[in-house]
């Protein structure tokens, strides 16, 4: 591993988050920055500074005393006490963990594996004789979205149709407002400059959850609904340690929350795992050969192609990172991506390899790290073991098949939008799982 460098402030390096060179060559914006030697950028869109280094990042993530995530993971400054988790800090971040830990138990994870699997079966038994599909729509998006609607109560599918198209809309218009700053997302509000089925698709979201929270409370009441019947009865019935409940705006603000958090960013997830094995051919047939290591293969891609490419912490007080003096209350982006990519960590950081050290790769950020540790990791990783075993036993000579494209590309999240695949199919369907 390379030595770590001192930082000058002229090394200080000029970035555009919003720019579409960084949003197509990130990565190489990441490998200037470390070879610049500064652990740091300025960013000219939102006039931010963001942290690329490993440690750099690891020793912010550990002063939750002085960085805080109060004001939002946004540029934004959002309202105090209005986010949830990754909007919290101790001790009402505590608070919030205790109450939602029962239903982000690994215990409670592992009862949806069968409803899981029978998922990933289904679908591709829906798919298979036909030889190809795009499995980015198919089975990446549809599985994440599958499993936090199981885990909220809410049918994916209803008399009003498949809610697909518009709850992922919500979820890209509410992120890609993350990385401006709230008197520009305003602007562009009240300006028409958002697209009004953008818009809509949020409020109807929201509304979703509204309608949910309500039909909840009242079959609790009645006693069709029990404290386990789903995650929405589980915060309405479960105290906090001083015996209070979480209000019907905090529970709100956790379904959101859920939503975005568990399946964008899964999707992009499960995508990459396959781009990165059909695109490295020798690490895909030792895969082949070991399937010990799908892991592995889960983590490194996980380091290598980070879904979140960071998020913002604001200072309770008067610091200097390096040479430069961050003012109190000051937004700073953490790139876990970037971080990700430190050679001073990890060797040769832009090779996808499957014989690293386990216990090295899991250094990743991909989940964060701390008082902020990503609560549905287990699930993420669960959902990419179900995924990867179950399509690479079922779809033989798994191949790409047409050209991969970008789903919207936004600073903070990173990934397909395509992922055109073949295979051989068989007279006979390879048996389930």
């Amino acid at each position: 591993m390379s030595e770590p460098k001192t930082c000058p402030f002229d090394g200080v390096l000029e970035v555009d988050f919003n720019s579409e060179p960084f949003l197509t060559q990130f990565k190489d914006v990441y490998t200037q920055i470390h070879a610049s030697g500064c652990p740091y950028a300025h960013s000219t869109a939102g006039d931010h500074y963001a942290v690329a280094s490993h440690p750099e990042i690891m020793s912010i993530l550990k002063q939750y005393d002085i960085w805080k995530s109060k004001f939002g993971p946004g540029l934004a400054f959002q309202p105090e006490g209005s986010g949830v988790l990754v909007s919290v800090d101790p001790p009402d971040h505590t608070f919030e963990v205790k109450i939602v830990a029962s239903s982000f138990s690994m215990a409670y994870f592992e009862s949806l594996i069968p409803t899981m699997q029978q998922f990933v079966d289904e679908t591709i038994d829906s798919f298979y004789k036909d030889g190809q599909v795009d499995l980015h729509s198919a089975l990446s998006v549809s599985l994440p979205l599958f499993v936090i609607f199981t885990m909220l109560g809410i049918p994916l599918h209803d008399e009003q149709g498949d809610k697909t198209e518009w709850i992922r809309d919500g979820i890209f218009t509410t992120v890609g407002a993350m990385l401006k700053p709230g008197e520009q997302a305003m602007q562009e509000m009240m300006s028409g400059d958002i697209d009004p089925k953008h818009l809509q698709a949020v409020m109807r979201t929201q509304q979703m959850f509204v309608d949910h929270l309500a039909d909840c409370k009242n079959k609790l009441e009645s006693g069709e609904y029990q404290e386990a019947t789903n995650i929405v009865c589980r915060f309405l019935t479960t105290p906090g340690p001083d015996g209070t409940f979480l209000s019907d705006e905090k529970i709100l603000g956790f379904c959101a929350f859920l939503l975005t958090a568990g399946s964008a960013t899964t999707t992009i997830m499960l995508s990459n795992i396959i781009y990165r094995l059909l695109t490295e051919p020798e690490e895909f047939a030792k895969l082949q050969a070991d399937p010990a290591l799908i892991p592995m293969a889960i983590e490194e891609t996980l380091r290598l192609d980070a879904p979140v490419q960071g998020l913002f912490r604001t200072n309770d007080e008067d610091v200097d990172l390096g040479p430069i003096h961050v003012a109190k209350d000051t937004k700073v982006m953490l790139l876990w991506a970037a971080g990700n990519l430190d050679p001073t960590v990890f060797d040769d950081p832009l090779s996808f390899s499957l014989d690293r050290d386990m216990s090295k790769v899991r250094r990743h950020l991909a989940f964060g790290y701390g008082t902020h540790f990503c609560r549905g990791a287990p699930l993420a990783r669960l959902e990419g073991d179900i995924f990867l075993r179950t399509v690479l036993k079922r779809l033989p000579n798994l191949r790409l098949a047409g050209e991969i494209t970008a789903e919207k590309r936004m600073p903070v999240l990173q990934g397909i939008g395509e992922l055109p695949v073949a295979w051989d199919v068989a007279s006979r369907k390879p048996r389930r799982i």
